[in-house]
Order: structure tokens, then C-alpha cells, then sequence
């Protein structure tokens, strides 16, 4: 079984201008992260369970893009 270490706490999206924060919180020692982007169009469309599901996928590849650059660092 996959254990998942991030949790997502809260999503904020401002629709007018397409901005988007995530915080997510570490499960074993609790630093939270915050991710903030910008959505397409495209990305806006689909109701508002499918909507936060898109933004949690994107805010995951961004951690996982941070922490592959910390790692090779």
C-alpha cells in the first residue's frame, strides 16, 4: 500500500483571474507547503469536485518537480 505523505488542506481559487494556492501539510512532520500558480481557461472547465481534483493533481507534480530538483541538488 502507497502511504501518502501530503495532505491537501486548503484550496483557494480566484476565479477571475485564474490564481490558485494549495496548502499541503507533510503527514510525519507537519511542514506545510504552500504552491501558487495560475490556471488556463481549459483547466477552469468541469464543476467544482473535478475542478479541485485538476488542482491537486498540478500542486503534486509541482512538489514532486521541487523535490526532484532538491535532490539533485
Amino acid at each position: 500500500m502507497r502511504v501518502h505523505l501530503w495532505s491537501f488542506d486548503t484550496v483557494t481559487v480566484d476565479l477571475e483571474d485564474r490564481d490558485v494556492s494549495v496548502k499541503a501539510v507533510h503527514a510525519l512532520n507537519g511542514v506545510q507547503v504552500i504552491i501558487s500558480f495560475r490556471l488556463s481557461e481549459n483547466q477552469l472547465k468541469g464543476g467544482p469536485i473535478s475542478l479541485r481534483r485538476t488542482i491537486e493533481t498540478l500542486a503534486a507534480d509541482k512538489i514532486l518537480d521541487l523535490a526532484s530538483f532538491l535532490d539533485s541538488a
